[in-house]
This record gives structure tokens, C-alpha cells and sequence, in this order.
């Protein structure tokens, strides 16, 4: 049996960790597997010859390529490292035989189970796991890595051929693209045509560890637009990446500038950046369990009809809630009374918190989470920064507010059961959820590790960095790149960066295989029905959700043809995160479907 994956990424090692595990239940069967990537195994974003400075959004504990116990998809089990063991374990090796640098090397040997490792060190996990998976390999099992771009799956009779260089036969073929550039917009087309007539810079969302920012100096003013993940690497090449230091007071961090600094100016709609991740304080797999996204509370909205966006968000406010005052009253009253809250909050959450006597700086305030605080705006983003640095710094067990927003983390599962059982309607689906749900939770839950915001801190006091208060908008005339927002002055840029990644858009992907498929339509994308007989298109790969097999234009699964992650985001939900052990992680399920599916 020949198998193609196609991307080399940590979704197509998963894939692959699984057939080698699955070919043990059938062990006469040759099988021959080749993974397509033009990037070294890891793909493009985990590649070593990256800033060091450039850190993972995940801690180590919390990373792993390989299937565990709790995976509720039943296969085979052979057990590896989590990040975290593989570096303090098999790395050091590894790594020296490698000739990997001496930072990485370094940085292996320092990595503790809480810290967010190098995004470098993490392709090296991801190196060293493909090569601990040819060792576990049978004899009569051939894996082979071709550095070369695909550029069309055709089926045949039986199975298909892969284009890359030359054309070859597969039995069966799984497809995990990631994130592609896009073909520019109207607006990005008009941009970059200033910026080449006026010899500035403009960068479209593209990869922040990629590019040559050398050509802005010291004399640049750098407009960066979005305050999300992307812009605190931007952040941090055009700073430590730049030679300036930070150093640890008493009182938080201090930033040495090297001089070679450009001036910073950044903003967005919501004008704040992502709210920190909290300081790990859980066990490996620990989970806060759902009181109100229950299964059977699944199943009563499932029977009484379309679920109302604001119903659903007022359930995850609950679930948050119960997690917060649980642990604001477990420092002020005895076992019998938080007993008591719990119960009631269970009852009537509305009710319960209605009574409690709390003053209203205890009391978790929504608005306040979303918009910035009273002030000037300097003064405004300071004080966002030191409360939710403190609130962070508190704990993910022991913090009451970072307690409660991890329980958006943990219960995804609950959020994509309600996504993958059809309870909201095509329109509250388009309105709510794409529309405010899905940046809103990013906003609370996906946000930097909390050291990111006290460097962003110590460069706003240093002068380096200016935060423009909500609703950033950005023109461009009279040779320069001006910025502004209700309530500032205009800033006047030599250079403008989209601080994002690429969105998943399949129609505007610059990946020559997705284009193939559409056009084929042997892909096509996911469409919602709104009222009046109109037709959304989402930009999603369409793909069966219990088997990630893709659908053609007739909806139609195609064999052992499977398509998954990031360019399904839209059918799927949240394919950007990565698998964690112990949770029975969406990944290492979907990652155990596709290789069971492939040997049947």
C-alpha cells in the first residue's frame, strides 16, 4: 500500500505516527509513505533557521505528536514524549548529532514543563519525531521525505495520482496545507503599488518570522496593524531582535534599547492587545469539566430547535463565572458557604450571582474584559497591561480571572459540539459566531505568553512603542503611510505591516494544489443558507466532519482522500491549535480516523 501525506507539519506527523502504529495490527502488508513538503519536516512556521526570540503560543507540557490513553477514537497505543520530556530527555543527543545551534541547544536544555519553547526548538521535536518514527517502523515499511511543492491529486480508477515533480500512484492520499498566502486584495494591491512608488515598505499578512526587515533603520516609523499574536513577533525582531535587552526589576521589566530601533506605532479595532495566558499552575490532562455545555444540555437545544447565538454565549458566561467567583469566594468564605454559592450558581446562575455581596471590583465585569479603561489613552493601555500582567502572573488554578478564562480552553470540545451538531442556524452561525464569537474568544483565550505583555509594558514606558486607542485606521498620501484613531494625533509611517497571519480563504490561497482541486471540483467550499435565498460562502474547504474525507462539488467523499486543518477552518473550529496530551486533543482523534480509514 502506497500513502501520500502531504504537508510534513505536525498534523502530517500525527498522521503519520498513527499508520506506524496501526501497521502493527497488520504487519505482512507493505506499505510505502511519502510525505510532500518543500520545507524541512516541520514545515514552513517550525523551520530552525528562525529569531530564537520567536517562541511557541503553547507550553511545553502542553505539546506532543503522539496518541495517549485519553483519545476518545480507539487505536493502538505506543507512547511518546511531550515536548517537555523530549527535552529533558532524547534532545540533548539528538540535537548535538545534528549540529543544531548552540541557542537551541541551549534553550533544550533549559526548557521546563511551563515555558513556551522556541517555535525553532519545536520544528526540532517535530524533526526528531519523524526520525524516531522511521525507527519504529517495520521492516517492510518504507518513509520517505521529498522536498517539493504538489501540485495536483487526480483520482483514478483506483486511488490517485500526486503531481509534484513527476506524477506518482497512491492508494490513499491526506492533505494538510496549513496556512497559504493570499492573492492580495483591492486595498493590499493599492498599498503595495504606493509603497513601491514612494519607496516605502508595505507587508500584507504574511508569516512574522519571515522577511528582511533590515532595510527599516532608526530614522523609520513602522505602522503595524492588528495587536494579536503576529504583532508581538514583529515586536520582538524589531526590538531584541535589534540588539536591545530587557532586564527584571522589582517593580516589572526595563528595555535597553540598542539604538537601532525604528519608532513603533500599532493599533487595531479593538485597541488592546490579547489577553495573557496564565501562569500554568494545572497537571498534565487537567480539565475544568462543564456544568452548563453539558451533553445532555446539547441535546435538549439539538431537540427544541436553532439555538440562538446569545443563548449558547450566555451558557459559556456561566461556565466562566462558576470558575470565578468560585475562586474570588474561596478566599473569603468557609468550605460550607462556597458549597452553598456553587449549588445555587448551578440552579440560577443569574440569581446566585445577583445576591452575592461583593463590591463591584471583585465582580467580573464583561464589558471591562473587551474594551479598554477609562483614561487617556497612554494611561488606558498601562493600566490594561499591569492588571491583566497581575491577573496572569495570579495563577490558571489559584488567579480567579485566569482561572476563568482558561475555562474557554477547555471546554472547546463543548464549543465545537455545538458547531458539529448543527445547533445554530446557517445566519447565527455567519452573525455571531464567525462574525463575534470566534474574535472575541481569541481575544480572551488565545492571547501571548504574560512575559510578551511586560516587554510590550517596559517598550511603551521607553518610548518605543505607541498604542493607538480603539478603531485604527490607516491612509496613505503624501508620500507616507498615516495613522490614526478617535482621540490621536496622525502618525506619519514609512512602513506599513499587516501584523496577521494569512486568512484561510481557499478562493485567494496561492497554493497551486487547492487551486487544482477547485477548479476540478474535486474541493469545493462550504456555503451557509441565509434568509431571502442567499448564499454565503465561507472560504472553508468543505470536508466531511467525522472522517475529514473531502467533498467534491457534489458533496460527495472521493475514497481514501482526506483533507484536514487549517483550510477547513470554517467546518471545523479552531484548527490552529496544536495537540496537547491527555485532553483526548480533536488532533490525535482526527490524526487516529484518517490512518485507520487509510488501512481499511
Amino acid at each position: 500500500m502506497r500513502i501520500a501525506l502531504i504537508g510534513a507539519g505536525p498534523r502530517g506527523l500525527l498522521v503519520l505516527e498513527r499508520l506506524i502504529a496501526w501497521h502493527r495490527e497488520q504487519p505482512l502488508t507493505p506499505l510505502t509513505i511519502t510525505l510532500f513538503d518543500p520545507y524541512p519536516i516541520g514545515g514552513r512556521v517550525w523551520r530552525r533557521d528562525q529569531p530564537a526570540q520567536l517562541v511557541t503560543n503553547t507550553i511545553a507540557q502542553h505539546l506532543t505528536l503522539f496518541y495517549d490513553q485519553t483519545v476518545a477514537d480507539p487505536g493502538p497505543l505506543w507512547p511518546g514524549p511531550d515536548m517537555a520530556q523530549w527535552a529533558q530527555g532524547p534532545a540533548a543527543e539528538y540535537l548535538r548529532e545534528t549540529d543544531a545551534p548552540a541557542a537551541l541547544q541551549a534553550a533544550a536544555a533549559a526548557l521546563g514543563p511551563n515555558d513556551f519553547p522556541p517555535r525553532a526548538l519545536f520544528g526540532e521535536y517535530q524533526r526528531w519525531t519523524f526520525t524516531e518514527l522511521q525507527r519504529r517502523a517495520a521492516a517492510n515499511v518504507t518513509i520517505t521525505h521529498r522536498r517539493t511543492l504538489v501540485s495536483a491529486v487526480t483520482p483514478q480508477a483506483t486511488g490517485f495520482t500526486v503531481t509534484a515533480e513527476r506524477p506518482a500512484h497512491y492508494d490513499a492520499v491526506v492533505m494538510a496545507l496549513g496556512t497559504s498566502p493570499n492573492t492580495p486584495t483591492r486595498e493590499q494591491n493599492d498599498l503595495l503599488r504606493f509603497a513601491d512608488t514612494h519607496a516605502a515598505l508595505y507587508w500584507p499578512p504574511s508569516f512574522p518570522a519571515e522577511g528582511d526587515l533590515e532595510t527599516l533603520t532608526a530614522d523609520d516609523v513602522v505602522i503595524l496593524r492588528g495587536l494579536g499574536l503576529s504583532f508581538f513577533d514583529f515586536m520582538s525582531r524589531f526590538t531584541e531582535g535589534r540588539g536591545g535587552h530587557f532586564t527584571r526589576t522589582a517593580t516589572g521589566l526595563t528595555y535597553h534599547p540598542s539604538g537601532r530601533e525604528p519608532r513603533l506605532v500599532a493599533g487595531s479595532r479593538r485597541g488592546l492587545p490579547y489577553h495573557a495566558k496564565g501562569r500554568n499552575q494545572k497537571a498534565p490532562g487537567e480539565l475544568t469539566p462543564a456544568h452548563f455545555l453539558t451533553p445532555p444540555q446539547l441535546t435538549r437545544w439539538a431537540t427544541a430547535g436553532p439555538l440562538a447565538g446569545l443563548t449558547f454565549w450566555q451558557a459559556l458566561q456561566h461556565e466562566v463565572e462558576h470558575t470565578y467567583y468560585s475562586k474570588v469566594l474561596a478566599e473569603r468564605v468557609d468550605a460550607d458557604a462556597l458549597a452553598q454559592f456553587q449549588a445555587a450558581h448551578l440552579r440560577d446562575p443569574e440569581q446566585a450571582v445577583a445576591e452575592l455581596t461583593l463590591p463591584a471590583a471583585l465582580r467580573l465585569d464583561w464589558a471591562s474584559l473587551l474594551t479598554p479603561p477609562a483614561g487617556t489613552p497612554t494611561a488606558a493601555i498601562k493600566a490594561y497591561l499591569r492588571a491583566d500582567i497581575a491577573a496572569a502572573q495570579a495563577g490558571t488554578t489559584t488567579g480567579p480571572l485566569t482561572s476563568a478564562l482558561e475555562v474557554l480552553r477547555d471546554l472547546r470540545d463543548r464549543v465545537r459540539a455545538v458547531i458539529e451538531q448543527g445547533l445554530l442556524s446557517d445566519e447565527e452561525l455567519l452573525d455571531f459566531f464567525f462574525r463575534w464569537f470566534n474574535g472575541t474568544n481569541d481575544f480572551l483565550s488565545i492571547g501571548p505568553p504574560v512575559f510578551r505583555l511586560e516587554q510590550l509594558l517596559a517598550l511603551i514606558e521607553a518610548g518605543v512603542i505607541t498604542i493607538l486607542p480603539p478603531g485604527i485606521d490607516v491612509t496613505a498620501a503624501h508620500g507616507y503611510f498615516l495613522a490614526t484613531a478617535p482621540g490621536a494625533p496622525v502618525y506619519r509611517g514609512t512602513a506599513l505591516i499587516e501584523a496577521r497571519v494569512p486568512a484561510a480563504n481557499a478562493p485567494t490561497a496561492q497554493n497551486p494544489l487547492l487551486a487544482q482541486l477547485l477548479h476540478a471540483d474535486l474541493a469545493t467550499l462550504a456555503e451557509l443558507q441565509l434568509p431571502g435565498d442567499r448564499r454565503f460562502q465561507t472560504g472553508a474547504v468543505l470536508v466531511d466532519r467525522q472522517t475529514q474525507q473531502l467533498l467534491n462539488a457534489a458533496h460527495q467523499p472521493q475514497g481514501k482522500l482526506f483533507f484536514w486543518g487549517v483550510p477547513t477552518e470554517g467546518v471545523n473550529w479552531l484548527t490552529t491549535a496544536s495537540p496537547r496530551p491527555f485532553v483526548n486533543d480533536v488532533n490525535l482523534r482526527f490524526a487516529n480516523r484518517i490512518a485507520r480509514q487509510c488501512l481499511a
